[in-house]
């Protein structure tokens, strides 16, 4: 017993206790060499549609400091929560409180927050993690997470990385480490087109021509090949500008359409339409289209001359059959009544040429009657002639007082 107290100096003591302490070092130098996690997507990313969240899974996974709750089931808590700590304190130069926490900092229970956003910072994108902080980790702990993305309409990349931020907290709140994880998305590929003529509705004279300006906007997420079609109903189209377009997302290209109506001499009001239709080149069952209503109503103006001509011949031909009546009533009275007694015989020479065969009584009766017609339309024209002599007669000697 002598011999071996006396072998049992301060020095081997030191020696058998750093021996002990060696599982304990080389245990955290290896926490502290692959202090990391990981963070991985379980399952298909899916496409990520406008205005909906998009859920992706995910599990991290923590490798940070060593496996808290394996070595409490293995060594004890007295050993990993007291003597592990004061060890750790000796071996950094003393034991005191600093290296105690410090020790508890590293592989202690740690708190992960998690932080989601967009790479580039591309508008339209949103991203968020669901839980947002995890506590009470330590290596081989795992965590289900939710990554919900999202696009609001328009936005000019249909591809973006989720970048997801792990800041690690230890005990007392301090920040032991930062790491970042990249996720690439893509958007849901949707046709989305905007087709707006200048004019909704439009008044034009027949025979005229009118150039409606019409802009077109791709809203979707992909650059677009669209094909033009324009259908009318009732009017002539003319296509300026493009019939095929390529369009980037947000961009607004124009095109022009000339409408000319049909030549009519006159139109009351004829209401005609037509429509402009876009699909993309191979998705035929996608169509977009918008619509052009137009009242042609008016005179053309270049067929007024005609249009005049016309009535004057009219005019001519009218005072060709009635200017030789009018004629005769200014004549004097034997000449009317000699004018009208031939007419009556020419009425009655007709009817006997149309095969009217009357009695002979009904004949004089006729005759008579018509005779004493003519004589009242004389006797009138004399009293109309009479009146305007008069007149004229007051009025010249209204002229002389004067």
């Amino acid at each position: 017993m002598r011999i071996i107290g006396r072998l049992i100096t301060p020095k081997v003591m030191t020696v058998i206790f750093l021996f002990i302490l060696l599982p304990c070092t080389s245990i955290i130098s290896k926490a502290q060499t692959d202090a990391e996690e990981t963070l991985y997507v379980v399952g298909d990313i899916p496409p990520i549609k406008i205005g909906e969240d998009a859920k992706i899974n995910l599990v991290f996974e923590d490798h940070a400091g060593y496996n808290y709750t394996y070595m409490i089931e293995s060594f004890g808590w007295f050993v990993v929560n007291v003597l592990w700590p004061i060890e750790f304190g000796l071996i950094l130069g003393g034991f005191n409180r600093t290296y105690y926490e410090e020790f508890k900092n590293y592989n202690c229970l740690h708190s992960i927050e998690f932080y989601a956003y967009i790479e580039n910072n591309i508008s339209g994108w949103h991203a968020i993690v669901e839980p947002s902080l995890i506590t009470g980790s330590t290596a081989g702990h795992k965590a289900n997470l939710t990554l919900l993305v999202r696009v609001d309409g328009m936005t000019s990349c249909p591809e973006a990385n989720v970048i997801i931020k792990v800041v690690r907290k230890g005990r007392g709140g301090a920040i032991l480490g930062v790491s970042y994880h990249k996720i690439p998305v893509k958007a849901e590929h949707i046709y989305l087109l905007d087709i707006r003529p200048q004019k909704s509705v439009i008044n034009m004279s027949p025979g005229d021509s009118v150039t409606i300006p019409v802009k077109i906007t791709n809203k979707g997420n992909y650059i677009e090949t669209y094909k033009l079609v324009v259908e009318s109903n009732g009017v002539s189209l003319g296509l300026i500008g493009e019939q095929i377009l390529t369009i980037n997302p947000g961009e607004t290209r124009k095109i022009n359409i000339q409408i000319y109506a049909p030549y009519t001499l006159l139109d009351l009001g004829t209401a005609k339409k037509i429509e402009i239709k876009a699909h993309p080149i191979g998705s035929s069952d996608v169509v977009f289209t918008a619509g052009v209503s137009i009242f042609s109503r008016g005179i053309n103006l270049l067929s007024l001359p005609v249009v005049v001509m016309f009535i004057v011949v009219l005019v001519l031909i009218a005072y060709l059959f009635t200017g030789r009546e009018r004629s005769y009533l200014i004549r004097p009275k034997k000449e009317r009544e000699k004018y009208l007694g031939e007419k009556v015989k020419g009425s009655l020479f007709v009817e006997r040429r149309a095969g009217k065969l009357e009695p002979e009584t009904m004949k004089e009766e006729a005759e008579k009657k018509k005779a004493r017609q003519v004589r009242r339309k004389a006797r009138d024209i004399d009293r109309i002639i009479a009146k305007i002599q008069k007149e004229q007669e007051k009025q010249r000697r209204k002229l002389q007082k004067l």
